[in-house]
């Protein structure tokens, strides 16, 4: 399967595929990236609490709490990852360990300190002042969670691409001393499984230690860290799930869907709904680690990685040309997740202050939802397009 041609050549994304051949893409990859920058801001402003904040009841509480919120809002992140590291395993394969450093490690970095150093800067200016880094120059533990965190911000996904894409790297060089390619596929499903049961052992620390009641200091201090959404641990297993369909991709396994290839698929829809009704059912008796609102918020959960893994593979056999406002959306797509940080993450939009308007929000709180939904889609969008004008901006934004 090759991917679909396009005529004219978008900026690279942090999730746009890398052109195989010149003047063709991935369609399925734009349409991926268009659709979840737009769930991370329905997530972000609660607008899939709506069907429970309308209907107050059993089944439209476990629709946003579960469905809308705990699956679709949560598998943006996975998404992103799964297609930036599958693109960066075909590239790299052919462009060698000098691409990596040159160029993928560097950009990497680069958009890391862009989006980190601007939210700091935004809090010190106009925030918290001088308090917003207080917290981080106290002890070098401190300033360790303030990098791996992006200052305690969605933006911790650029240091988890970086940490992820170095151990991809490292599997792509040891993969290339090995001719064999059953063994290469042999490594990397039992590495999927290691790296799945790792993320499975850390979330059942914190209930291991509430049911027995252990004052083991040590394994508080790791549960602190495994139950983290920020740890880059939790995303281990993408780095072989991404290898596995690269791998696949290389050998022309993708060409065709094929009747293995179809069997392959709906195991994991089978088994994507398998784990989603066991952590349902697990976090709603509260023997699993309940973040944020929704029960099953959390990185640490083993349906995200066969969930996005079902959708890469998806996305790889849509051939069909995409409408130009798809393209437009999945082009913004990284100046999106940037941008909606300043509009929503401990920066709420003051208007319920507003004169009039916040009487009417007060008393229509489904309005005031959708208000903050599109004021930070279309605001995320104009900022991005904004810089994209700008060429030292483009390739950040």
């Amino acid at each position: 399967m090759q991917p679909a041609s396009s005529s004219t050549d978008t900026h690279l994304n942090i999730t746009q595929a890398y052109p195989i051949k010149k003047g063709q893409r991935f369609e399925g990859f734009d349409l991926l990236r268009a659709i979840f920058a737009v769930a991370i801001i329905a997530y972000k402003t609660q607008i899939f609490y709506i069907p429970k904040l309308w209907a107050p009841g059993t089944f439209t509480t476990a629709l946003s709490d579960y469905v809308l919120s705990g699956m679709l809002g949560a598998l943006a992140v996975p998404v992103f990852l799964q297609i930036s590291l599958f693109i960066f395993q075909l590239k790299t394969k052919d462009a060698g360990l000098r691409y990596f450093i040159r160029k993928r490690l560097r950009r990497l970095v680069s958009l890391y300190l862009f989006w980190v150093g601007l939210i700091t800067a935004f809090d010190i200016l106009f925030v918290d002042g001088l308090d917003a880094v207080k917290f981080a120059i106290t002890s070098p533990k401190s300033f360790l969670l303030f990098v791996v965190s992006g200052n305690s911000t969605p933006y911790f996904f650029f240091f988890s691409l970086i940490f992820l894409t170095i151990i991809a790297e490292i599997l792509v060089l040891f993969f290339s001393s090995i001719d064999e390619i059953s063994t290469r596929f042999k490594i990397s499903y039992n590495l999927l499984f290691a790296s799945s049961i790792l993320v499975f052992a850390f979330s059942t620390i914190e209930p291991i230690i509430l049911h027995t009641g252990i004052q083991s200091s040590f394994l508080r201090d790791l549960s602190n860290l495994t139950r983290w959404d920020y740890s880059p641990l939790n995303f281990l297993p993408y780095v072989f799930t991404a290898a596995i369909t690269a791998q696949e991709y290389n050998i022309g396994k993708l060409d065709h869907l094929t009747s293995f290839l179809k069997r392959k698929l709906y195991c994991l829809f089978g088994l994507t709904l398998v784990l989603f009704t066991a952590e349902w059912i697990l976090t709603s008796d509260k023997l699993l680690i309940q973040v944020d609102q929704a029960p099953l918020d959390h990185y640490m959960r083993l349906s995200l990685v066969s969930g996005s893994w079902l959708l890469l593979y998806l996305s790889l056999f849509i051939e069909r040309k995409l409408p130009a406002f798809i393209k437009s959306l999945a082009a913004c797509s990284l100046g999106i997740y940037g941008f909606h940080v300043f509009f929503t993450f401990k920066r709420p939009l003051p208007l319920k202050s507003i004169p009039m308007l916040g009487d009417l929000f007060q008393a229509f709180p489904l309005l005031h939802i959708l208000a903050i939904f599109w004021i930070t889609l279309i605001g995320s969008i104009t900022l991005t397009v904004a810089c994209k004008k700008f060429k030292i901006l483009r390739e950040l934004t």
